[in-house]
């Protein structure tokens, strides 16, 4: 299974059987696998892998699709056992030959999944390396992840935590989940990469919070889409600020959840001047990629709290803003370098979506707050650079 960095990005691949909460799915040689060597042999279960790119494009934040398929319980277990890392036992099953259906999209630190059950199935899981944040869309299921409860179609839950085994019975049920490393969350949420993640299960607070979550992992889902239900430009910063704003919904919207620093860890203390040149210096230097506050505090040499509190102190702002300051500077650069000639309204998604904007309405209010003006401005008092 793969690994990842501390921003949830892979890092290369293992064989040390505890799992990573299948950042990938389960490994494929090709395009397709089925029949000898395969989770499903040829006649029953089908399994599609997306073709994997070649050449430049393949890489770590590439999007890659697994879609399974099978009647059979065994490949069910061994495909899921494989997918998020883990060991997992079937319990009954009301019939034989129900069909199990999984599809998985992944990019960077982006990892969504939708699954189908025909039939009502008793799962035991070992605890998982990851967070898993579940949305029942049809079916009933009750869970048990140190806490129990029962859902049903419309709920939103957080269904698993890294460290906390759990036991679902699921009834015909259709869902979709997150998979969010613990790394992530706890770069989003500004806190060391020692930080615990509490174990338990909650179900979202309230119904604004359960449409907001629900919103943004179709959003995140559609940039992984190549279909005609595609968002638009799934440049690699717009699916990493996906896979981030998943993870700060899934700290709002859960109450009982929460990641939380060492109490009795020593202070801030004092950030020098050195340090903050080249937490900033980084930030220019990598802004067109997916990097985040740790990578910031990585480059400082100070932990990732140390210098919120340093950027807070001595220039008013945030590691995290500051970031998206320099993209929305990059952004002018480039508006002002463009053609107009080849259409306002697509340069502005085409430039928004380069520096991590999938949806050209916000990154213009954005913009024109640091910018005073629309982009669409400074686009139409461009010239073409031939």
């Amino acid at each position: 299974m793969e690994r990842r960095d501390d921003a949830g990005r892979p890092t290369g691949t293992g064989s040390d059987g505890g799992g990573t909460g299948g950042r990938s799915g389960p490994a494929h040689e090709g395009p397709e696998r089925t029949g000898a060597g395969a989770l499903t042999p040829p006649g029953d279960g089908v399994r599609h892998d997306g073709s994997p790119p070649e050449g430049p494009a393949a890489v770590a934040d590439a999007v890659h699709s697994t879609l399974f398929r099978t009647t059979s319980a065994d490949e069910t277990r061994a495909y899921l056992a494989e997918a998020y890392g883990t060991t997992v036992r079937l319990g009954s099953a009301a019939r034989s030959g129900a069909v199990f259906r999984h599809e998985r999209r992944t990019s960077g630190a982006l990892c969504l999944d939708e699954g189908r059950l025909a039939a009502s199935v008793v799962y035991e899981v070992q605890p998982l390396d990851d967070l898993l944040v579940l949305d029942v869309l049809d079916g009933r299921m009750r869970l048990d992840c140190g806490r129990s409860g029962a859902y049903a179609a419309g709920g939103v839950l957080l269904a698993a935590a890294p460290g906390t085994p759990m036991r679902t019975a699921v009834e015909h049920m259709h869902a979709r989940a997150a998979v969010l490393h613990p790394d992530l969350l706890r770069d989003v949420a500004g806190l060391p990469r020692e930080a615990p993640i509490p174990p338990g299960l909650h179900t979202a607070a309230a119904p604004a919070e359960t449409a907001r979550w629900r919103a943004c992992a179709r959003y995140a889902w559609s940039l992984l889409d190549d279909g005609p239900a595609a968002a638009g430009p799934g440049t690699t910063l717009v699916r990493d600020a996906a896979a981030r704003l998943l993870a700060a919904v899934a700290l709002e919207a859960f109450p009982g959840f929460r990641t939380r620093s060492d109490p009795l860890a020593p202070g801030a203390g004092r950030v020098g001047p050195a340090a903050l040149r080249r937490a900033a210096e980084f930030a220019h230097d990598h802004a067109d990629g997916p990097v985040g506050p740790s990578d910031m505090a990585a480059a400082a040499g100070v932990p990732p709290r140390v210098l919120h509190a340093a950027f807070a102190d001595a220039l008013g702002t945030t590691p995290r803003s500051y970031l998206r300051r320099v993209r929305l500077m990059r952004a002018r650069a480039d508006l002002a370098a463009a053609d107009p000639a080849a259409g306002v309204p697509a340069a502005v998604a085409a430039v928004a979506a380069r520096w991590g904007w999938g949806r050209p309405g916000l990154f213009s209010d954005a913009y024109a707050a640091l910018h005073g003006e629309a982009p669409g401005e400074t686009l139409r008092r461009s010239r073409p650079s031939g």
